[in-house]
């Protein structure tokens, strides 16, 4: 085999080298940027359900403090009712008695 030859070959295995080359790199180009793509997107998605998730405690807080105050406004009228159904019922003894022990008559 001439030396032309076997350099002709091995300068064009050279180049079939640096075209593979080139084509990896701009894969790998492509694969970095859909791989920057697609953790921008899981972040964002992430992100999206976080502010979900967070949004629905808040409701939830918000939905159990109206209950607490819901609940001791019910206390508060219950308590309310039967202090005026004891007045209603005892209310002249407690004013004898306070008028009897305010001007000290036994």
């Amino acid at each position: 085999m001439e030396y032309t030859t076997l350099i002709d070959r091995i300068l064009e295995a050279e180049r079939a080298a640096d075209l593979i080359t080139d084509e990896a790199r701009k894969e790998l180009d492509g694969l970095d940027g859909h791989l920057a793509a697609e953790g921008q997107r899981i972040r964002d998605n992430l992100m999206a359900r976080a502010k979900e998730r967070l949004e629905k405690l808040r409701q939830e807080e918000q939905e159990e403090k109206e209950r607490a105050i819901a609940a001791q406004d019910a206390r508060l009228a219950d308590t309310s009712a039967r202090i005026e159904r004891a007045y209603a019922r005892y209310g002249d003894n407690w004013v004898d008695t306070l008028f009897r022990q305010t001007v000290d008559i036994p």
